[in-house]
């Protein structure tokens, strides 16, 4: 009986994954603005030779460096698992992409605001799903693990973990002086997907069991 909600446990994680990386290939697609690591990875394709799924695995590796920094030290193990999860993570976004690009770029206005919010809430559900299914993170959600610990403010906490990639981001907009990747749909990220969340908190309910990814 045991190994059944393990492997429901297991599919509920793989689900969250995809439906994450899906929702930040609406985001991107929409060309609105997209979530802030993921809009950092936009920028840095300018300037790398990678995909964007590619660059979101080097950004996310600057969250364990800065972790260090805050004196915060994940274990080995946990960066491998994590930093495993990244490249998947991107894989998925590529692979949104390309199908995106094959089946449909929104033009109007409208429809390029309908994918924002496809995106935003898509994103929103995997989360729910995320965090109450699985022990591995992100690499960005222990960064923000970090600095709460630090400061004792998830509030804060939040604020100066989406500072670094929009940082990054802003400096190579402004190296191009061509905004890209940054814009409402990264606004609405910020300060609306944590209601989203507690929304679908509310509906979501995964009962997680021991031993699951």
């Amino acid at each position: 009986m045991k190994a059944p909600s393990i492997n429901r446990n297991s599919l509920w994680f793989i689900l969250s994954i995809t439906l994450n990386a899906l929702g930040n290939s609406f985001m991107v697609i929409s060309n609105s603005g997209s979530a802030p690591w993921t809009s950092a990875a936009e920028n840095l394709v300018y300037i790398l030779p990678f995909s964007i799924g590619g660059c979101i695995v080097i950004v996310y590796s600057l969250s364990f460096l800065f972790s260090y920094m805050l004196k915060i030290k994940p274990g080995v193990g946990l960066i491998v698992k994590s930093m495993g999860l990244a490249a998947v993570f991107g894989l998925f976004i590529d692979l949104f992409l390309y199908i995106h690009q094959l089946v449909y770029v929104p033009d109007a206005i409208w429809a390029r605001y309908l994918y924002l919010f496809i995106g935003l809430n898509l994103i929103a559900i995997a989360i729910c799903i995320y965090f109450q299914s699985s022990s591995v993170y992100l690499p960005s959600d222990y960064l923000l693990k970090a600095f709460g610990k630090v400061f004792n403010n998830y509030t804060l906490a939040s604020i100066l973990a989406t500072a670094i990639p929009l940082s990054i981001g802003v400096i190579i907009i402004l190296f191009r002086n061509e905004i890209v990747g940054i814009g409402p749909g990264t606004l609405l990220f910020m300060f609306g997907m944590g209601f989203l969340i507690d929304q679908y908190n509310r509906w979501i309910v995964i009962r997680r069991e021991t031993g699951t990814a």
